[in-house]
């Protein structure tokens, strides 16, 4: 993977720029505190420092592709599966007996975020990695990762489509489906970052 980020200096650095931009918007959501009784739904708090997260993961990835270390990666993505998931058991749980807020579009967001953080911890595995750090070889098959790839591609046209956007409720549960631009470009930088990043993993 290292080989490959470093090889296309344009694309790593508008990668870096992007995840960065996406950050500060998810830190800027974050740092509003929405008055007590106000009307509208109320923002995914927990969504949004996953968001962050990832792109600090992403950006760290991108920055030092070939000197960060293989070990502390994948300790830190499987941290992240772990938690993600069992943030996700709760919401289903909260939806299943309707308390609060809960809903499954509550449920989808971590749905993404586990399906993100898995698609990373997978490019990141295989024998050998260790011996070569990022960019080893003797890691996962090309393939899953190309199909992982082309489905959060598939997943960031649509998120530049509103129309089609807003109709995914209907069909299945997914984060920022009625949101505004603000609120979709993190969720759209994620999306080709980690279709980006997997690309590198298979090619690498």
């Amino acid at each position: 993977m290292g080989l490959f980020v470093e090889q296309y200096g344009l694309v790593r650095w508008s990668a870096v720029i992007a995840f960065c931009s996406a950050a500060a918007l998810v830190v800027a959501r974050l740092a509003r505190v929405r008055p007590v009784g106000c009307d509208g739904p109320r923002a995914d708090r927990e969504s949004d420092a996953a968001h962050l997260v990832m792109c600090l993961v992403m950006v760290g990835m991108l920055v030092f592709p070939t000197a960060v270390d293989a070990h502390a990666m994948r300790g830190v993505l499987t941290a992240m599966v772990v938690v993600y998931t069992l943030v996700l058991g709760e919401r289903i749980l909260r939806w299943r007996n309707g308390i609060g807020d809960a809903g499954a579009g509550t449920a989808g967001a971590f749905a993404y975020h586990v399906l993100a953080a898995a698609a990373m911890l997978y490019a990141m595995s295989g024998p050998g990695a260790h011996e070569h750090g990022v960019s080893g070889h003797g890691g996962p098959a090309p393939a899953p990762l190309l199909a992982l790839a082309a489905l959060f591609a598939l997943d960031a046209v649509v998120m530049l489509m509103p129309g089609l956007r807003r109709r995914l409720p209907g069909v299945f549960p997914h984060p920022v489906t009625t949101a505004g631009a603000p609120a979709v470009v993190p969720h759209l930088v994620m999306d080709l970052g980690t279709a980006y990043m997997l690309v590198a993993a298979a090619a690498g």
